[in-house]
């Protein structure tokens, strides 16, 4: 089967999975619901026993209890529910501390440590997402993994001291592609708000507990009696309901947790084009004594986010298991797999692990490929097969991941180092933001720095600059890229004050660049989003016919960018329109279509749905490749464009073809 038909098989089973957990999901829902008629059936037979001299008339007064019971049980789930999201509103980072999680410190020298960053920051390149916060478990000798926050803004790895010690590098990087392909799909903000449903249902056997232990043990007449047995009832009831209800919803959301494991294990996959390295992770899991056990009193909350079954003994085949069954998910990798286990590797063996090159690690899962970021126009037919339009959104290949780390290797090492320190990662955007034609400008940059900012990042500034000059423009988005992760640990001030920095940088030359435009979008989109002063988007827009005017200024800015004269800007804009179906688009003039009106026309695209958003991205690859020809700023622009519209979008690759 060639690649193609792999990738397509991956995006039909992708769409499988999803209509399956939408009815999960809903089953979810039916349970609260059946919980809610359980308690106010309980309080009903309650209330006819209590009631004096009942009577035909007395009907009416117990179906009100009865629903106002209903109604406070719903109530009280909710509120169970919102008030253990409300603790995680700060997202990845609150829920990988409340596991016991410790930030890697991006400037980290420890060898594990650093692997994993680099596979982290290979990956967020190669997949257009911002590079996450990675946490360590110190005490997890489990071999585990997990995923969390609401957005790809605001997501974090986490990984146990047993997945970084006991796993080869190819079997570490299969499980972080695990790990975002629920960044990329989704995953993240529905497993975190599971964390909070389940909560609420679990609340109601702990009011029974509360009830039960405040129920008098003694009264005094017929009526004293009759109000404790009605309260020890009660008490009764709500927990043995909401045990029921919690059993339930852990069957349902272990349901929902083995589908989506099983399509992250694809994307995998997909992403790595090395099936050995994700199978060969989880055979070290079944080898290993302690499998992939996490013993963080939390972590049963959270198991259904984790790589594999986090609580419990992973042998256990149950509805309630968080994970399908390791043979099961080896088989469907492997399926010539011959049932054989792997130890972990041992901790003294970790810094002798091989490292490839990207040529070596491309020719060994596609022989005889040559690895992009060479001479444009000479990626063989087996890879440009692998890179449809549809790749474009939410996923990665082989080739990306190459890509990535062959731009990495030609960052400069002061900047890299630079870029992974908190405190001189604001001096690496400042250094790629001076001005370099106009020395006055330049000198009113660095002044406004000294006086604004910290001195110090002012004199790391200016030595640094250097190297941010004479830097390949292609390295620049990947290097700004790899600053996000350090630049979300400054304090809320800092943040404050870098932001008006940048802002200030980019006006000094009264006028705006597409770099620098691109710069402020991708600062203003992700580390806001960590800093909470960033709204999520809603969905208003399921079609695009009020949005004609916001559509032919995306495609005309483009059509100009790309085209070297208006009858090939006139022809790009034709071919990309003509892939957008019940509107109709109009070529605009450059004076129209800058990147002041693109700034405007994009936020009521990016409150369009997914399905709009991925055809007007389709669209924008079509209009920039009308030439056959990827130039830096058509892929910085189609970068900023895919960010702004919330899309994760991997790089065009140097010979990209279109199909």
């Amino acid at each position: 089967m060639s690649s193609t038909s792999h990738a397509m098989n991956f995006f039909e089973h992708q769409d499988r999975a999803k209509a399956n957990t939408r009815r999960f999901v809903l089953m979810y829902i039916c349970a609260v619901i059946l919980i809610c008629l359980a308690v106010s059936a309980v309080i009903a037979l309650i209330a006819l026993f209590t009631i004096k001299n009942p009577n035909s008339k007395s009907v009416s007064p117990v179906l009100a209890v009865a629903a106002v019971a209903a109604a406070i049980t719903a109530l009280l789930i909710i509120l169970g529910s919102l008030h253990r999201i409300a603790q995680l509103r700060g997202g990845g980072s609150v829920l990988a501390h409340s596991l016991g999680g410790r930030l890697i410190e991006p400037s980290s020298k420890d060898p594990g440590s650093r692997q994993v960053l680099n596979i982290v920051e290979e990956m967020s390149i190669a997949s257009g997402v911002p590079v996450p916060p990675v946490y360590l478990m110190p005490g997890e000798r489990g071999i585990n993994a997990f995923a969390a926050g609401y957005a790809p803004g605001d997501a974090v790895i986490g990984v146990t001291k047993g997945c970084v010690d006991g796993l080869t590098r190819d079997e570490l990087q299969g499980v972080i592609a695990h790990e975002f392909s629920h960044i990329l799909n989704g995953d993240m903000r529905l497993n975190i708000r599971m964390i909070g449903m389940l909560n609420g249902i679990v609340l109601l056997s702990v009011c029974g507990y509360i009830m039960l232990r405040a129920t008098p043990r003694s009264a005094r007449g017929k009526e004293g009696t009759a109000v404790i047995l009605g309260m020890f009832t009660l008490s009764v009831a709500m927990i043995a309901i909401g045990g029921i209800g919690a059993l339930s919803a852990r069957i349902i959301q272990a349901s929902v947790s083995r589908q989506r494991e099983f399509l992250a294990d694809a994307s995998a996959v997909q992403f790595t084009r090395n099936p050995a390295g994700i199978a060969n992770a989880l055979r070290r899991i079944g080898g290993y004594p302690k499998r992939a056990r996490v013993l963080h009193p939390r972590a049963q909350e959270a198991g259904h986010m984790f790589f594999g079954k986090a609580v419990g003994s992973s042998s256990l085949r149950s509805t309630l298991s968080s994970h399908p069954p390791l043979k099961e998910r080896i088989i469907r990798i492997d399926p010539s797999w011959d049932g054989t286990m792997l130890e972990p590797l041992a901790a003294k063996d970790a810094p002798s692990r091989p490292q490839e090159s990207p040529r070596q690690r491309l020719n060994r899962i596609m022989p005889g490929a040559r690895t992009p970021g060479m001479r444009a126009g000479v990626l063989p037919e087996s890879i440009q097969g692998i890179l449809p339009l549809l790749a474009l959104s939410g996923t990665m290949t082989p080739a990306h991941i190459s890509h990535a780390r062959d731009l990495i290797l030609e960052i400069p090492q002061e900047l890299k180092d630079a870029a992974h320190d908190t405190f001189s990662g604001r001096a690496v955007v400042y250094a790629l933001l001076l001005d370099r034609k106009d020395a006055a400008v330049h000198e009113s940059q660095i002044k406004h720095l000294e006086t604004s900012g910290d001195p110090a990042i002012a004199d790391l500034v200016q030595r640094i600059s250097a190297s941010a000059s004479t830097m390949k423009p292609e390295l620049r988005l990947p290097l700004l890229d790899m600053t996000l992760g350090s630049l979300a640990q400054l304090s809320q001030e800092q943040h404050t004050s870098f932001r008006a920095n940048i802002e200030a940088l980019i006006q000094m030359d009264r006028a705006v660049d597409l770099f620098e435009w691109v710069t402020i979008g991708v600062i203003k989109r992700h580390l806001d989003e960590r800093f909470g002063l960033a709204k999520p988007q809603v969905i208003q827009y399921y079609k695009l016919t009020s949005l004609g005017h916001e559509t032919s200024v995306l495609l005309s800015v483009l059509a100009h960018a790309s085209a070297k004269d208006p009858d090939a800007a006139t022809k790009a804009f034709e071919l990309g329109s003509s892939t957008i179906t019940g509107i109709d688009l109009h070529l605009l003039s450059k004076d129209q279509s800058g990147l002041d009106p693109l700034a405007k026309a994009l936020p009521p695209l990016a409150s369009c749905s997914n399905r709009i958003k991925q055809s007007l991205l389709r669209a924008c690859a079509v209009v920039i490749g009308a030439d056959r020809e990827i130039t830096t700023t058509e892929a910085e622009l189609l970068r900023a464009i895919a960010d702004t519209l919330g899309i994760p979008t991997p790089p065009l690759l140097p010979g990209q073809r279109l199909v």
